[in-house]
């Protein structure tokens, strides 16, 4: 993932879905501490906080802690837990 470049950003829980545009994407690893403290905890089958994403959505900063779903060159899925996802794909300029 590319801090400076724009992503088209698409939130999905339940049966909702919102796409938009976010930039300023960046991903960190949540150290033993942060991990296993009890207001950073998001648990889904199981599963804890692994990951903080920060991005800027043209209205304010945003941060979730969760974890990686899916990573791809092409595609970011993070997860924060009760059926709530966010995607990130970058917006490729067109060519001529």
């Amino acid at each position: 993932m590319i801090p400076n470049q724009y992503y088209r950003l698409i939130m999905r829980t339940g049966c909702y879905r919102r796409v938009g545009r976010c930039f300023r994407l960046r991903l960190q690893e949540l150290n033993l501490e942060e991990a296993s403290a009890p207001k950073s905890v998001i648990e889904e089958d199981s599963h804890k906080a692994t990951h903080v994403v920060s991005f800027y959505d043209f209205e304010h900063v945003r941060a979730y802690a969760g974890w990686i779903k899916e990573a791809s060159e092409d595609k970011l899925v993070f997860s924060l837990g009760e059926g709530k996802e966010y995607e990130f794909r970058p917006i490729v300029p067109p060519r001529d």
